[in-house]
């Protein structure tokens, strides 16, 4: 079992996410209405260390819900972890399985994860062997 990631872990990733969909940090200061060169999210992004304090530089509250309205995302979206989609994708096929099961009445489920099992096991020859 993953450890449960700290709220500030969580804006983290989030952020990345946002700099991987604009292209840098200076382009989410740009969308988000920041001079370009504004230091907060850089900073944020690399884990750089304040040197007054000697921790890294995390992400508060009210940074997270001006980025969360200013790029109308819902509130609490910097908060909460990326679900497996958003970070492999629609079209990885593990998406893809989740999101039918997803789709399924509760009742069938059972019986497609059986499939899904039986599709997982070694392949074996009419001999028995692999």
């Amino acid at each position: 079992m993953s450890a449960m990631q700290t709220v500030f872990e969580t804006r983290r990733n989030r952020l990345a996410m946002l700099v991987k969909k604009h292209g840098s940090v200076a382009n989410v200061n740009r969308a988000l209405g920041w001079d370009v060169t504004n230091a907060r999210l850089y900073q944020i992004h690399n884990r750089s260390i304040r040197s007054d304090r000697g921790t890294p530089f995390e992400m508060g509250d009210p940074t997270a819900r001006e980025i969360e309205e200013k790029l109308n995302l819902g509130l609490g979206w910097m908060d909460t972890p990326p679900a497996y989609a958003e970070l492999h994708g629609e079209e990885d096929p593990r998406t893809k399985v989740m999101l039918l099961l997803e789709a399924m009445p509760p009742d069938q489920r059972p019986t497609a994860v059986r499939l899904l099992d039986a599709l997982a096991q070694p392949a074996t020859g009419t001999d028995g062997k692999q």
